[in-house]
C-alpha cells in the first residue's frame, strides 16, 4: 500500500529520534533504580517519633517543654509527645504494639516492665548506653528497670527519675529530726495532743506494705535468698516476725495515729493535724502545699533496735521502646532523645519540677535552681534510695508475692492471726505457687 503523501521521509525521520529518546529515558530510569542501597540519598524528611506517657498535668508540661527543646537542637528528630490515662496506659501499650502499631517509646513506671516484657512488646535496651552511662544512674533506679530472661537481670528500661520514701516533718514543731526508731517514736508521742479538738498526732503513719517493708529487711527478714528460693519461713521467718510484730505495737500505740486506713492518715495531714509522715517522694509536693517552707524531708530513721538502716524499695520513671523499633535511624533518634533526658541540664529541670533525677553527674548544689526545700529533700531522697531496693518489675512478683505479703501484714497487725501463723501461711502459699513444674 502506497504511503500518504503527507507521510514523507523527513517525518519518519523525526519519529526515529522520537523513538530512541524514549528508549534512552527508560534506560536511565532503569539504572537508576538499581543503585546500590549505599548511594546517598537527599531527604528533607526528619525521624518523627511519637512518644506515650500518663504523667499528671504540671509535670507534664515540664517533660513538654524539654520535648520541646529536644525538638529545636535535635532538627533531624522530632518527637511528638502524646498523653494516655493512667489506667491503662500498660494495657494501651501491650495491645497496640502487639497489633503493630503502638508508640516508638513510652515513659512507664519500673514495675509495669515485667508484664510489658512478658507480652513481648518491649525491646532490650542493653545496648542504647554504654556502661559508664549505665554506671553514672542511681543503682537502684537501675535495678528496677531490669527483668529477668532466663535468669539474667535486662536492661528494658532507662530510668530518668526515682521515687521513695523519706520521714516528712514540719520543721516548726521538729527542730532536729529524729535520726532512730526510737527517737521517732518519743518524739511523736511527745507531740501527741488526743485532749485537743481536734487532736494532734506527732505521727500520722500509713501501715500499708509499700510504707513499711523497708523495716522488714532492717529487723532482717527476708523473703528470698540470692538464688531466688523462699526463705521466709525458714531463715527470714525470725526477723519477719519481729517486723509485725512492731507493726502490731505501732497499730494499737493510741499515742500514735498508725492505722491502715491510708484516707485517715491523709485526712489528719491535710488538716494540719499531723507533725510527721513517712510516705513516697512523689508526694513532695503536697506536703509542701500544707507546711510551706517548714517542711522537712530526712532519710528514715534507723531501726533502733538492730542499728540498720531500712530498705525501702525504689521505683522509676523509666522510658522504654518498642520492641518493633528495628528501623536503624529510629533507633538513633531514640538513643539520642534518651541521653538527652539524662543531660545534667534535664535532669535539673525534672529537680526543680520535683521529680527526683537519677543522674548521679548532678551534684544537688544549690547551684541547681531549686529551691532550698527541694535541695535538701532531694538530697535526702537520694541518700535514702542509695540504701534502697529495687522494686521487682517481675509479674511473679506483683502477681503473687506482693498480693501474698500483703495479706500476711493485714492479718498479723489486726490481730487475726499471730506474727507465725501469718508467717507460715504466706510461706506456704508462696512455696506451691513458684515451685517449679
Amino acid at each position: 500500500m502506497k504511503k500518504p503523501d503527507c507521510y514523507s521521509e523527513e517525518v519518519v525521520h523525526h519519529q526515529s529520534w522520537f523513538y530512541r529518546l524514549l528508549l534512552l529515558g527508560a534506560l536511565m530510569l532503569t539504572a537508576c533504580s538499581v543503585l546500590p542501597s549505599t548511594a546517598p540519598v537527599r531527604t528533607s524528611e526528619r525521624v518523627v517519633l511519637r512518644l506515650w506517657h500518663a504523667w499528671p498535668a504540671a509535670d507534664s508540661r515540664v517533660l513538654q517543654a524539654l520535648v520541646d527543646q529536644f525538638n529545636q537542637t535535635h532538627p533531624e528528630s522530632q518527637i511528638v509527645l502524646q498523653s494516655r490515662p493512667a489506667v491503662s496506659l500498660p494495657s494501651d501499650v501491650a495491645t497496640t504494639i502487639s497489633e503493630g502499631g503502638g508508640p516508638h517509646l513510652v515513659i512507664v513506671q519500673s514495675h509495669m516492665l515485667g508484664m510489658l516484657v512478658q507480652a513481648g512488646v518491649l525491646r532490650s535496651l542493653d545496648d542504647m548506653l554504654s556502661n559508664s552511662e549505665v554506671n553514672s544512674l542511681l543503682p537502684a533506679a537501675v535495678g528496677a528497670a531490669q527483668v529477668s530472661v532466663a535468669g539474667q537481670p535486662v536492661l528494658f528500661g532507662v530510668p530518668i527519675t526515682f521515687d521513695t520514701l523519706a520521714l516528712y516533718y514540719n520543721r516548726a514543731n521538729v527542730l532536729q529530726p529524729p535520726s532512730s526508731t526510737e527517737e521517732l517514736l518519743l518524739t511523736a508521742r511527745a507531740l501527741t495532743n488526743r485532749n485537743q479538738t481536734p487532736p494532734v498526732w506527732g505521727l500520722a503513719y500509713n501501715l500499708s506494705l509499700d510504707r513499711t517493708i523497708g523495716y522488714l529487711y532492717a529487723f532482717g527478714g527476708r523473703v528470698f535468698d540470692e538464688n531466688g528460693a523462699v526463705v521466709l519461713g525458714s531463715s527470714g521467718r525470725a526477723g519477719t516476725e519481729r517486723w509485725l510484730t512492731w507493726l502490731s505495737q505501732l497499730y494499737r500505740d493510741e499515742q500514735l495515729l498508725a492505722t491502715l486506713d491510708g484516707v485517715l492518715v491523709d485526712r489528719a495531714l491535710q488538716a494540719r493535724e499531723a507533725i510527721m509522715t513517712i510516705d513516697w517522694a512523689h508526694a513532695q509536693a503536697e506536703y509542701r502545699a500544707i507546711w510551706n517552707d517548714q517542711l522537712g524531708v530526712t532519710p528514715l530513721p534507723v531501726l533502733s533496735a538492730e542499728d540498720r538502716v531500712p530498705q525501702p524499695y525504689v521505683q522509676a520513671d523509666v522510658i522504654a521502646l518498642n520492641a518493633r523499633l528495628d528501623n536503624q535511624a529510629e533507633q538513633a533518634a531514640a538513643q539520642t532523645f534518651i541521653r538527652f533526658m539524662l543531660d545534667i541540664n534535664s535532669q535539673r529541670a525534672l529537680l526543680v519540677a520535683g521529680r527526683q533525677p537519677t543522674q548521679l553527674a548532678l551534684q544537688l548544689s544549690d547551684n541547681d535552681l531549686a529551691d532550698s526545700v527541694q535541695l535538701a529533700a532531694a538530697r535526702a531522697f537520694r541518700l535514702q534510695a542509695q540504701n534502697g531496693l529495687p522494686m521487682p518489675a517481675d509479674r511473679v512478683a506483683h502477681e503473687i508475692v506482693w498480693t501474698t505479703l500483703v495479706e500476711m501484714q493485714l492479718n498479723a497487725v489486726r490481730g487475726l492471726l499471730t506474727p507465725e501463723q501469718a508467717v507460715t501461711l504466706a510461706d506456704e502459699f508462696l512455696r506451691s505457687r513458684l515451685a517449679s513444674p
